[in-house]
């Protein structure tokens, strides 16, 4: 009686004899030479695919009687079908039969689907150990073999040339070509277009948009250099990909094309979201508008065509210098807090204990392969659930069965793997958009750069410092001294977005960064181990590295953009918010400020040595709003403090003003600022005595709207003041102090490191000074 071991050996060999497109299928290994071949059938594989006896792994197949004749016909067919070859490794042969295997079981919709790099499928993606050097050419040529079927089927580009094949490769055909498509351009130009019947009929010719590109070819002529003539084709480029984005058929007429809202249209809804992207830089925007621009200018002077007019645009780029010292708007910071919380909320609840769904069956059958009608999402949950221990595998390695067959029923549904896996609340991948939140929070709470954050190591936050004894936030300082340390509360400010204080929430972010990013850390490299922001990259050529933010330092367009995209974060205009981590610090020292923080505090709150360095700070963050309110009550707290008393007899000799003394602005003149109306006097908190309190009160109201053709007048005031202290006696007096008032609300404006007028304005406005004529005080005889 034949064993029943035997006989699933002998089935499973006629099966891949009846069904030679399974021959795939079967792992080789190695061997020692025989006949020239290096490699067989995978005896150890077999025995455990097939459920037959470990005597099978521990010995040898060929040793165990009846199994012998069925594992010769194996490795017949196997060298028939080319899966074994002479001269060949076991190793390389292996490699080359798992990706044909991988490929022929791929629909032709994956395959058009399948990842590619530099032209060619990026094999390293799904097939474990894939190479392509020396010993394994093989191998390559298998490359090679798929790539040119991928080429076929339409999955790759037949005119694409390598980088560095290109300068080789540009022969006279191709540059024939390149010389065809710009004498095509000049074609276009040559006649003068005046008339909308002059263009191309739309349905004899097959390029797109061929009108438009007749226009853009109108515009080019008309440029002098080499350079600008680029700039329309570009244009043209863009313009059509704008129009098909929003379904526009390219045999389009250009009738159909123009509107007075093209422009308008084409700069919201494609220029600015690229920018933000990065698909176009910020510098070469108002170059694309400036040339659509100049097409529709054209277009309005053709005949025959209902095109008149058009709304134009103001191309404002993205990314300014200036707008890193800007701070988040309140509602801006709002959209921002929200969307930071929403993101490490959903990472947190990925990282709770798994609860299984019991949902599904076994789907897999004898032979590994999965049955018909069970490739659905329950029965992928059930292999992850009771096969794969809740462990998320991936398709560079996947080793059992129901690993493999658990990716293969993925690949059939229409959701990605880790979309999947997060829909079960299971983390799958830790990448570096996971771990932005987490350092967008820290940056929120501390006010910290990008750097410094970047670098921050998993020991540098202590509850307990061995010197205050309060919490302390331990950070590297690029371009400074070198160590720093941030001590978190030496002040109790309520931030608006600070339910807690600042060690507790600094404290949190370190909790959770450590727990989740705990799976990849103990097979990070060495230098990024104790970093406390590190990421597993999905890059082409770095994916599955451990990587610190730290990498990142001058790469994060693309982390800031995927999270204002996400979140669809706006500015307070509508359009796509600014995002960096810069404004972080403006925007918590804006809080600071709000909240009524000594600048003292701010100093030792941003770590400089030096309290000058914080004022410059200030100055250059545009706080020129807040530092004027702040201001103003300084010196009217000032002025409360110093002036005599109402009923001192220095203060009573000038209620009735003997001198005459009046006081004039632009605005006009008192007679007697210490003797004001009635209306004022019944104003909460006049004293009387003292100055009136709404005296030239409009130079420091922030809704003044002060113009250039102002500014003369104001330096001839200031300089007329100044001549008074220096030549009367009327500083000794009461008056004095409303003059030193007036002085400090000048040097407000006036001074160009406070400012809001540019430097060369107010410059050009003291020149003028000299000829305006001013009577800041008339009737002097003190």
């Amino acid at each position: 009686m034949q064993d029943p071991k035997v006989k699933i050996l002998e089935n499973f060999v006629n099966e891949i004899d009846k069904n030679r497109d399974k021959v795939w299928g079967v792992p080789v290994s190695h061997i020692s030479k025989k006949n020239g071949y290096l490699a067989s059938a995978s005896y150890a594989e077999l025995s455990r695919n097939l459920g037959l006896s470990q005597q099978g792994i521990n010995f040898d197949l060929y040793k165990v009687s009846g199994y012998s004749p069925h594992l010769e016909k194996l490795n017949n067919i196997l060298k028939e079908e080319g899966v074994i070859l002479k001269g060949h490794i076991a190793s390389a042969l292996e490699v080359r039969r798992t990706t044909k295997h991988w490929w022929n079981n791929l629909t032709t919709k994956e395959k058009l689907n399948v990842k590619t790099f530099g032209n060619a499928i990026r094999f390293k993606a799904y097939i474990k150990n894939w190479r392509g050097g020396k010993g394994y050419e093989i191998v390559k040529d298998c490359g090679k073999e798929l790539n040119a079927e991928l080429l076929q089927l339409g999955g790759l580009d037949s005119n694409y040339f390598a980088v560095k094949d290109r300068g080789t490769l540009r022969d006279q055909e191709y540059r024939n070509k390149q010389h065809q498509a710009v004498q095509r351009w000049d074609d276009l130009a040559k006649k003068s277009l005046n008339s909308y019947r002059e263009f191309v009929n739309v349905d004899s010719s097959d390029e797109p948009f061929v009108q438009l590109k007749q226009l853009a070819a109108l515009v080019r002529k008309g440029a002098a250099s080499v350079s600008s003539k680029k700039k329309p084709k570009e244009a043209f480029v863009h313009l059509c990909r704008f129009l098909e984005q929003n379904n526009i058929d390219p045999k389009s007429t250009l009738q159909d094309i123009l509107s007075e809202f093209l422009l308008v249209r084409f700069h919201q809804d494609y220029v600015i979201p690229k920018m933000h992207n990065g698909n176009i830089a910020p510098s070469n925007a108002p170059t694309i508008i400036s040339s659509v621009r100049k097409m529709l200018k054209r277009a309005t002077k053709l005949k025959e065509i209902s095109f008149h007019s058009f709304h134009d645009v103001e191309v404002k780029t993205l990314g300014r210098v200036t707008d890193t010292y800007k701070p988040y708007l309140k509602s801006e910071r709002q959209a921002v807090t929200r969307a930071i919380q929403t993101s490490i909320d959903d990472t947190m609840a990925l990282f709770e204990p798994y609860q299984k769904s019991g949902v599904g069956e076994y789907s897999l059958g004898d032979n590994g392969f999965i049955k018909p009608g069970f490739s659905n999402i329950e029965n992928a949950r059930y292999l992850f659930e009771n096969h794969l221990n809740c462990i998320p595998t991936s398709f560079n390695g996947a080793q059992t069965l129901e690993e493999k067959g658990f990716l293969k029923i993925i690949e059939k549904l229409d959701m990605g793997l880790h979309e999947v896996y997060r829909s079960w609340g299971v983390p799958s991948v830790i990448d570096a958009d996971t771990i932005a939140p987490f350092v967008y929070r820290l940056a929120q709470i501390t006010g910290m750069n990008a750097d410094p954050l970047f670098d921050i190591y998993v020991d540098d936050f202590v509850i307990s410092h061995e010197t205050t004894q309060k919490p302390c936030l331990r950070y590297w300082k690029e371009r400074s001294s070198g160590g720093k340390q941030l001590h978190l509360d030496l002040f109790e400010a309520k931030l608006q977005w600070l339910s807690k204080k600042q060690s507790e929430e600094v404290k949190e972010v370190f909790e959770n960064v450590i727990r989740i990013t705990d799976s990849i850390r103990k097979d990070a490299p060495e230098h990024v181990k104790d970093k406390l922001f590190m990421y597993k990259s999905t890059g082409q050529t770095t994916h599955g590295e451990i990587k610190s933010f730290s990498d990142l330092k001058g790469k994060t367009t693309s982390i800031y953009s995927n999270f204002v995209a996400k979140h669809d974060l706006k500015s307070e205009s509508g359009e796509p918010l600014v995002f960096t981590i810069s404004r972080f610090r403006p925007t918590f020292v804006s809080e600071l400020l709000e909240a009524g923080v000594s600048i003292r505090e701010i100093q030792l709150m941003l770590g400089h040595s030096n309290i000058e360095t914080t004022m410059n700070y200030l100055d250059k963050l545009d706080f020129n709003r807040i530092a004027r309110e702040k201001l103003t009550d300084a010196i009217s707290k000032i002025h409360n403090r110093i002036f005599v008393k109402a009923d001192d007899e220095a203060s009573n000799k000038f209620l009735d003003n003997p001198d005459k003394v009046i006081f004039t602005t632009p605005l006009g003149g008192c007679s007697n600022i210490f003797s004001p109306p009635d209306f004022v006097k019944k104003v909460s908190g006049f004293k009387k005595g003292s100055p009136c309190s709404q005296y030239n009160k409009c130079l420091s109201c922030e809704n003044v709207m002060i113009t250039v053709d102002k500014l003369p007048m104001l330096f001839a005031m200031k300089r007329d003041y100044m001549l008074l202290m220096q030549r009367n006696r009327i500083m000794d007096t009461p008056h004095g102090y409303v003059i030193e008032e007036n002085l400090c609300l000048l040097d407000e404006i006036l001074n160009p490191k406070k400012s809001d007028f540019d430097a060369e304005v107010l410059f050009r406005a003291e020149k003028l000074a000299q000829f305006e004529e001013t009577a800041v005080i008339d009737g002097v005889t003190v």
